[in-house]
């Protein structure tokens, strides 16, 4: 990515942060590496769908792209009209959608979006009510298995040293896939299967 680039992306992610803070999972944009440690652990087979939830400013969806998903493959719902307008923008060959993740069911269905293979959270789910939790996980696990996918997996990335989702309360296994060192603040990935 050019540094022109990055640098507006960086004021994207800051004018969104000053409007609302809470909506933002850390204070800047993940970085390459986090993205990479994402894109590394996505399973997908040609004719699936990715699914990323909360796209933020791109930097994940940009770390699939250069790990060889294909652009129209790439599924971004973002809620936050600025960031949607941005995403929708940079990346014009992704499907970017405006959206509520804890929807997800009826965004897929509404753009016949057919199987995914992988839902990528960057939410910031902790500390979020836990039928919010619920609503992301229940729609993202629907995402795969009800299009077929048995295998299929959800990753959620997070700057908490524990596990931000209660994967037990949830029907969940969930285990620690990578930990990124070189992302500030450090993040971990967590893979979440259903026990």
């Amino acid at each position: 990515m050019q540094s022109s680039s990055l640098i507006r992306e960086g004021e994207v992610f800051f004018r969104q942060w000053l409007r609302t803070p809470k909506s933002m999972g850390s204070v800047i944009p993940s970085s390459k590496y986090l993205a990479r440690a994402l894109a590394a652990e996505v399973a997908w087979h040609p004719g699936q769908y990715i699914v990323e939830l909360g796209g933020g400013t791109g930097s994940i969806t940009q770390g699939l792209i250069e790990r060889g998903i294909p652009k129209d493959r790439l599924i971004v719902v973002e809620l936050e009209t600025h960031l949607f307008e941005y995403l929708r923008d940079r990346f014009p060959e992704s499907r970017v959608i405006q959206g509520d993740a804890t929807r997800l069911g009826e965004i897929l269905a509404r753009h016949d979006i057919g199987t995914v293979g992988t839902v990528i959270s960057g939410l910031p789910v902790v500390g979020m009510p836990f039928e919010f939790q619920k609503a992301i996980v229940d729609q993202g696990m629907q995402a795969m298995h009800g299009k077929g996918n048995d295998d299929g997996f959800m990753l959620q990335y997070s700057y908490s040293p524990i596990a931000p989702l209660p994967a037990e309360r949830l029907g969940l296994k969930v285990t620690r896939a990578r930990y990124v060192l070189r992302n500030f603040p450090p993040a971990a990935v967590w893979k979440y299967t259903r026990a």
